[in-house]
């Protein structure tokens, strides 16, 4: 994760994901992988998402919470909400970092 995560902000393209599914429980733990790198992308000027907000933007419950998570440019996390959700809140106007 960690050199996809380097390849994304050396050359500023790219994009990571590790998406959830039914059958497929998230694998990423919030507070020890996902937050951290989510934290240098953003201050990169990436973004990161968990499908419907930042992944900086959630509440950490137990220090065992798993979360999907998809890091990138704009563009490619626009994408990615919208091919899995069917909208992107970066799309909507919602400022970047905005809590519900």
């Amino acid at each position: 994760m960690v050199p996809d995560v380097n390849q994304i902000i050396v050359k500023e393209k790219g994009i990571f994901t590790n998406v959830a599914s039914p059958s497929a429980k998230a694998k990423l733990r919030l507070l020890f992988e996902v937050a951290p790198l989510g934290f240098l992308i953003e201050k990169a000027g990436g973004y990161s998402s968990d499908g419907q907000k930042s992944v900086l933007d959630k509440v950490i419950e137990n220090l065992d919470d798993r979360t999907q998570v998809a890091y990138g440019s704009k563009n490619e996390i626009i994408r990615f909400e919208e091919t899995l959700y069917g909208s992107s809140r970066l799309n909507a106007g919602v400022p970047v970092g905005a809590t519900a």
